[in-house]
């Protein structure tokens, strides 16, 4: 168990430590703090370093409360009985609002939560995938509210770097991503140091793993294809592992630590979707820096952030028989726009090629078409919508 003198001066060097944090304005933010109102436990998951904790110490500097984080080594000891203190603390402090940073480490967390949350009002955050999957759903059914925090899009990537809107700029952000630090640093480097951090902690840690190496193997074919179909065969020879099951949870794990992401086949039947194959986006460009990619991927840099950024506002398929399209914008299954994504269509074949799947797709599904690119592309067909990258990412 943790004292409750050794909490107190954990929680009173964070906030001091907050303080002198510079939290920069997050998308998120309003939600987060609308939700301050609700009763249910607020839920703040997603992808290792996508800014979390800064979410957090934006919230407690906005509107107060206390604040602290379980992967403090200091709070090792920690039990579920020590909740209780924080409780007494806070009512000494007149907080009522608890953020919970890393809530996983604590075992039975869930519990206090439950008890406490018309009492107080609370936020909790973690990566590891024992709360970013439904354990805790039992106890906590109909009492959260829950948000995805994701790395920068390109606009919170402007209000970082703190530059204009330009052809340059989304340049800069195919290269490094939206993961804040890296963003702030220059260092795509980290990107291995999360993808391990993430495998190992939140996906071998939490599920057994027994041959993590195969389960790295996966993780680097996937980010070598971005933008392709994959199967599952393909995946048990690059890893050795002899069993589709097997291969399949791996891939699962992946997803549901947000490393990747998947993308259906379009079909207006739920069971056609699932019989074809799925194509693999990473969820944050940097990602793909550690792919063994050996030509030129801008242009599937480009289509991964034009996938993130759908991925945001709507339901995303990739459409094939009904027109080679890179996605089909819908509302549940119901579609709405025909995209194709290319950095440039400089040779006459190239953008033929994209114009005759939008063409088909937009024929077929009665839906728009757009084409979207870095470069401006010359004698687009009457039906087709062109855009600039750097602005449709912001319209």
């Amino acid at each position: 168990m943790t004292s409750k003198d050794d909490l107190i001066e954990v929680i009173e060097e964070w906030d001091e430590n907050i303080s002198k944090e510079n939290s920069l304005p997050r998308n998120l933010d309003p939600l987060l703090k609308a939700s301050i109102g609700l009763e249910e436990v607020t839920v703040l998951r997603g992808a290792r370093r996508a800014g979390k904790t800064f979410m957090l110490y934006s919230m407690k500097k906005g509107s107060g409360g206390l604040y602290i984080n379980f992967e403090d080594e200091r709070l090792s000891d920690f039990e579920i009985e020590d909740f209780e203190k924080i409780m007494n603390i806070a009512q000494a402090r007149k907080d009522n609002i608890l953020y919970l940073d890393e809530v996983q480490e604590v075992p039975m967390w869930e519990k206090f939560a439950h008890r406490a949350h018309r009492k107080v009002k609370i936020f909790v955050t973690g990566s590891n995938s024992k709360l970013l999957s439904s354990d805790y759903s039992k106890a906590l059914t109909g009492r959260t509210k829950t948000f995805t925090a994701m790395p920068l899009s390109f606009s919170e990537f402007l209000k970082f770097k703190g530059i204009g809107n330009s052809r340059e700029a989304i340049e800069e952000y195919l290269r490094i991503g939206g993961f804040p630090r890296i963003v702030l640093s220059g260092n795509v480097d980290l990107a291995k140091e999360y993808l391990d951090r993430t495998i190992y902690r939140d996906i071998v840690g939490r599920y057994d793993i027994r041959n993590p190496e195969a389960l790295k193997d996966i993780a680097h074919y996937l980010l070598s294809n971005i933008g392709k179909e994959f199967s599952y065969h393909s995946l048990k020879q690059v890893s050795g592992i002899r069993h589709g099951t097997t291969v399949r949870d791996y891939v699962g794990y992946l997803q549901k630590t947000y490393l990747i992401d998947l993308v259906k086949y379009y079909s207006a039947s739920l069971k056609t979707q699932e019989v074809y194959s799925k194509k693999v986006y990473a969820i944050d460009p940097a990602y793909m820096n550690l792919g063994t990619r050996m030509d030129d991927d801008s242009g599937l840099r480009l289509e991964n952030i034009i996938f993130l950024h759908l991925k945001r506002i709507s339901d995303v398929y990739y459409g094939k028989i009904v027109g080679d399209v890179d996605f089909i914008k819908c509302s549940g299954t119901k579609p709405q726009e025909a995209i194709n994504v290319t950095y440039e269509a400089s040779m006459e074949r190239t953008s033929n090629r994209e114009f005759k799947g939008l063409q088909k797709a937009s024929k077929e599904l009665k839906i728009p078409a757009h084409l979207i690119s870095v470069y401006s592309i010359k004698k687009v067909p009457k039906g087709i919508t062109s855009h600039l990258a750097h602005r449709y990412l912001l319209e």
